[in-house]
């Protein structure tokens, strides 16, 4: 084992026994609340289908298929690997798109909300980060870093502010119907750098 998995080690355990399993449950019971009965939906960016699984133990009506770039371990749902640009699937194949801590990562934002919506039949929901001073950028791209580091995932720091996200929604016009309030990640985490929106085309 190389010197710098073994170091990384104790944060890598910190994160999958400790703080993924709660915050993973608590994103997916505010994810699935959002969602309507019998929905067909996408995770973009689904990784190893772990939150999907979840979210559809909390509402089984739900069916959930995911695509992602990487392709480096199983997933526990049906997944399919993409190029990062065009979606494969046919325009109004889903009835909800979600986008659960992904956007962040990617340097065209609008573009793939853009192919988010294209593919959607109806709502759009993105769980990211919003940023409102240079503070809280240094402070979510630190966490961000953090959390990425254990697991090698590289970091595009790509944080927008909530006049920029209400640009992109109004650019692509998409309206938000919710944005849940009183989120509980739990470890502290504030709500205020946390956003999930609930976007209908």
């Amino acid at each position: 084992m190389k010197i710098k998995n073994i170091l990384l080690l104790p944060l890598r355990l910190f994160f999958d026994k400790i703080f993924l399993p709660v915050y993973k449950k608590r994103l997916a019971k505010a994810i699935a609340s959002l969602c309507e009965d019998n929905s067909y939906i996408l995770d973009f960016g689904c990784d190893d289908g772990s939150t999907a699984e979840m979210i559809m133990k909390f509402n089984p009506s739900l069916k959930i298929a995911g695509i992602d770039v990487q392709n480096n371990r199983p997933a526990k749902i049906p997944k399919k690997t993409y190029d990062g640009k065009k979606i494969p699937y046919a325009d109004n194949t889903f009835d909800i798109v979600l986008s659960l801590e992904v956007l962040h990562h990617t340097k065209d934002i609008t573009g793939l909300i853009e192919e988010m919506k294209r593919v959607s039949k109806k709502y759009i929901i993105i769980k990211d980060h919003t940023i409102y001073s240079i503070f809280s950028r240094w402070l979510i791209c630190f966490t961000d870093f953090t959390s990425n580091l254990p697991y090698g995932i590289k970091c595009a720091f790509n944080f927008l502010t909530q006049k920029q996200w209400d640009e992109i929604f109004k650019g692509l016009d998409l309206k938000i119907v919710e944005k849940p309030k009183k989120l509980n990640f739990g470890f502290g985490i504030n709500e205020r750098y946390n956003p999930i929106f609930k976007l209908q085309k």
